[in-house]
């Protein structure tokens, strides 16, 4: 049914995420992978040291955080500087191909509408 991360292929996504000023983040895919958990880590790490903001780049930090499926990468550029959050994520559900994602972790069907116990009352 559910395979475990890592033993098989799966859908993933590289995703950084950064500020646009105040409280609002930007959030970009800016990969996707076909492939074992372990395509998707090398695609996140190579991703760390390419994906750039801002333009003139004068130097990179990259934090690799307790996971290992996040980093926080730091770039100065010649007049600012820019702060990343690069992580990846695996297809558990895709509505327009049901079978072609994995099952979530469960491996029971998860309803779109909560149960009328479970809405609030009107």
């Amino acid at each position: 049914m559910f395979e475990e991360s890592g033993a098989g292929m799966g859908k993933w996504i590289v995703v950084a995420q950064r500020g646009a000023g105040g409280d609002t983040y930007r959030t970009e895919v800016v990969q996707r992978i076909t492939g074992t958990r372990e395509d998707a880590q090398e695609a996140l790490r190579v991703a760390t040291l390419t994906y750039h903001e801002p333009w003139r780049e004068k130097s990179r930090e990259v934090y690799r955080l307790p996971s290992g499926d996040s980093y926080v990468v730091i770039v100065r550029g010649l007049m600012s500087e820019t702060y990343v959050v690069m992580s990846m994520g695996e297809l558990i559900h895709d509505s327009a191909d049901p079978d072609g994602a994995q099952a979530d972790q469960t491996g029971e069907p998860q309803d779109r509408v909560p149960p009328m116990e479970w809405r609030p009352s009107q």
